[in-house]
């Protein structure tokens, strides 16, 4: 039995614009993933065209997403980490709220 914890996060209403800032949501997924204690290991992601961009970091501790339609304002957040030594909640709510979240879904698998 793994001792992951899946955390998935959609969020709805979202500021479009922050959606489509590659920069400013690679600082917010490096900021979220040191507040949660998880090791960075690499950010890699795509700003697409005409709009929205993916972000996906390699941790020590497994991984974690974002990918964005701002065209309707949301938001797909996947944070999945193994052991006891992050607090993915926090990454989550520092996002949701960087993301100004209208509606935040959360589903958490352990």
């Amino acid at each position: 039995m793994s001792d992951g914890r899946h955390l998935i996060l959609d969020l709805y209403d979202c500021e479009p614009a922050s959606l489509d800032d590659y920069d400013k949501l690679e600082e917010w997924l490096r900021a979220a993933l040191l507040m949660a204690n998880a090791t960075i290991l690499r950010i890699i992601g795509e700003k697409f065209k005409p709009q929205g961009v993916t972000l996906l970091a390699l941790l020590a501790e497994s991984h974690a997403s974002i990918h964005t339609w701002p065209e309707i304002g949301y938001a797909a957040v996947d944070l999945y980490t193994c052991g006891n030594t992050t607090n993915t909640q926090k990454a989550a709510d520092f996002l949701s709220c960087k993301l100004k979240a209208g509606k935040v879904e959360q589903k958490d698998l352990q």
